[in-house]
């Protein structure tokens, strides 16, 4: 059997995508807690890119591959960063503070990609914005024709991992740092009570997963991307 060599690219630079942006998501984490009082991330080599040092075999590497053979989305994560709430100098605001980090960190990623990608496709034009509009609907088939395919596949898959993994992230559901960030905001004892689902945030996780409502959350994501291809200039 013989690969295709665009096949294995676009696998490659996914991956590759996906290793860096959680890798930022987690240093912002780390960072942030550092500058706010905590170090224990920091003292764990936790503030860099080094993606080695935020791998999870299961969510960085396995689901991944798993997912892009599959030839569905790439999408992952990785180790979470620890953070000592009772270091910090203002535990209930700096925690607020840390949480939305990683988050803010993707959306700047993912802006700066579409920035990109708009004076991309200024330059190169009407095949540029085609083959772009390809990418994003998965006709690779079709893209790969281009010869702005690399780069043009490589800022849109940057946008939009980044864009999802913000909203994804999002989600009041603990432990992910939506719910962090709604345990942060409530009433104290509203909080208590709604940690309690906490053990069971990925299996509620796993659930909306299989009932396709997750797909909900590229809705936006899409419409962003689509919306600067569209209007490239």
């Amino acid at each position: 059997m013989q690969l295709d060599p665009n096949f294995l690219f676009s696998g490659v630079v996914q991956i590759l995508i996906l290793l860096l942006a959680i890798s930022v998501h987690e240093s912002a984490h780390a960072w942030t807690a550092w500058r706010s009082g905590d170090s224990t991330a920091y003292d764990a080599g936790r503030v860099t890119l080094n993606p080695l040092r935020h791998i999870d075999p299961l969510g960085s590497l396995l689901l991944p591959a798993m997912l892009f053979v599959a030839g569905a989305p790439v999408f992952g994560w990785a180790k979470p960063t620890p953070v000592r709430v009772d270091k910090l100098r203002d535990p209930k605001r700096d925690h607020l503070l840390v949480t939305a980090a990683g988050p803010l960190s993707n959306v700047v990623l993912g802006l700066l990609a579409l920035v990109a990608l708009w004076v991309s496709l200024a330059v190169v034009g009407p095949d540029g914005r085609l083959t772009a509009q390809l990418i994003l609907f998965r006709d690779l088939a079709g893209a790969q024709q281009s010869v702005h395919f690399p780069w043009l596949f490589a800022l849109v898959h940057f946008a939009f991992l980044n864009g999802f993994l913000a909203v994804f992230n999002l989600l009041p559901i603990p432990p992910l740092d939506g719910g962090q960030i709604t345990l942060n905001l409530l009433p104290p004892d509203w909080a208590a009570k709604y940690a309690a689902i906490r053990p069971y945030g990925f299996i509620i996780v796993l659930g909306l997963a299989m009932i396709n409502a997750l797909a909900l959350l590229v809705v936006p994501v899409y419409a962003l991307i689509a919306f600067v291809i569209h209007f490239h200039g």
